[in-house]
Order: structure tokens, then sequence, then C-alpha cells
């Protein structure tokens, strides 16, 4: 059974290993190890640095040109990344580990043009495997009755009063960093999940939005004309807003004046086998 797995490029480049005349062979990409310090004799956390991997591939084409085609392809792409120190990512089912592939070692490429044993050699300095998984929920937006809220700036639509709960799952082994994105028209947004706020004071126009990133500690606004605004300073110190949210099922409410978009990033050390 051929082991199916792609590389795609900071430039969202890809080449699809298994097929198409790209090969890999048995690797270690599955293989993890954590580094641990202690403290009298005893273990007192674990980590993990920068990581190496190695990825066996056998190119086996057609013909020569195509063979030629798949061996330009694959370096072109991996010494792009490089070159602007910009992170791609492996792919294994659902999961994927952002790396940069640093260089390879080839051997029997005399046989014939279109056919190559090499050895891809990969770093990270983010070695863990993360799955994305997005659950959206609606605005509650009703018809205009002379009842609901009205809010300045031309909002395309009255909100209902009241507010909305639902569930996020968190089905990963731990508590998970998240990108939450909320869309206009709104004020001042909060989501409140598991019991904690997420809560910016901004206004958010319809065709707006509005991006909390836990992972890389930003937030920002995407106003419709597509400039990118730095929110960060108008975040609710009252609560931390990148807390990760908890593993198991979550309650979340809010007010159900505008929209938003929850993606968790699951981490684990290997790849789920499927």
């Amino acid at each position: 059974m051929l082991e199916k797995l792609k590389y795609i490029s900071s430039r969202k480049e890809e080449i699809a290993f298994g097929e198409g005349g790209i090969y890999v062979n048995y690797n270690d990409l599955r293989d993890y190890d954590w580094n641990y310090e202690s403290v009298n004799n005893k273990i007192s956390s674990f980590t993990k640095g920068i990581t190496k991997k190695s990825l066996p591939v056998i190119i086996k084409a057609g013909s020569e040109e195509e063979g030629l085609r798949i061996k330009n392809k694959l370096f072109e792409i991996a010494e792009k990344d490089l070159l602007t120190h910009s992170h791609g990512k492996v792919v294994i089912g659902e999961y994927y580990l952002k790396c940069f592939i640093k260089g390879s070692k080839k051997s029997n490429y005399l046989i014939d043009k279109g056919y190559l044993e090499t050895e891809l050699h990969i770093v990270t300095d983010l070695p863990m495997w993360t799955k994305e998984t997005t659950t959206a929920y609606k605005a509650g937006a009703v018809a205009t009755s002379g009842q609901n809220k009205d809010y300045p700036h031309d909002y395309a639509y009255d909100y209902a009063n009241g507010s909305q709960n639902k569930t996020l799952l968190n089905e990963g082994l731990a508590d998970a960093d998240f990108e939450i994105a909320i869309y206009g028209a709104c004020v001042n947004p909060m989501i409140v999940i598991g019991g904690h706020s997420y809560n910016v004071n901004t206004d958010l126009l319809t065709g707006e939005y509005l991006k909390i990133n836990s992972k890389e500690k930003k937030i920002y606004k995407v106003k419709y004309n597509g400039e990118v605004v730095n929110q960060f300073d108008f975040r609710n110190r009252e609560y931390y807003i990148f807390k990760k949210i908890s593993a198991g099922a979550n309650n979340v409410s809010w007010s159900g004046m505008f929209g938003f978009d929850v993606t968790l990033l699951e981490e684990r050390s290997e790849p789920k086998w499927t």
C-alpha cells in the first residue's frame, strides 16, 4: 500500500506524493520525541525544539520530459519557501505539519531522466501536527419590526434582542488554540465560550470582519475594501482574549447580533492513523 501525503507551499503550490509518478517510502514523519527538564531529579516539564525529519522519495515518471518537470517543480516549490522564509506544510489526512524542505540527497538519477531516488530533509520549529475544525454560528437577524435595536452606519438590517446558546466541541486531547472570525455589521462583539468572554471594542460594518488568533496573538479587522487594521489595543483587558478553548463540550453564548466562525487548532505529536 502506497503512502499518500502532500506538500503545500506558502504560495499554495502543491506536490502530491503517492501518485502521478512521485512516491514516498517508509519515513519518520510520524515519529516523535519530547525533551524534558528536571529539578531535583524530578521531571518538571516537557518541551519540543527544532525537529528534523526525512522523507525518502522515488520519482518514476512515464517519460523523460515528465520526470524532468516533476524534479524541477519539487525543487522550485521548496526553494521559494526557503528564500522567503515562509513555512510550507506536509499534509497527512486531516493534519498538517508546518515546515521547510531544507535540502535533499539524491541517488540513482543517471538510470533515466524520468527516474530519481532522493531523500528530502525537512525541518520545523513548529513540531506539532495540527487539525483545523471550523464551526459556524449564524446571526439571529430578523426583519425590522420597530422593536429591535437600531445602529448607525447604515446597517443592512436590524437585530433581534435576546441571545443565542450553542455548543462548541473540542475533540482534541487538550485545550486548543483557535481563530475566531466575526462578521459585521455589529458593535463591540462579545462571545462567551466555556464561561470565558472574548470581546473586542470595535465597530464592524456590513462586509467587514474581525479575526482573533490565539496562536499568533493577533487581532485585526479586514475592512470592506480589503484594508487590514490592527485591533489588538481594543481588546477587553478584563478577560484574557487568547485563552485556549477547553477540551470537551463548551457552551457558547452571544447576543445573536452577528455571525461568527470558530476554528479550533487541535495539536498532536503524530497525525491520527486512519
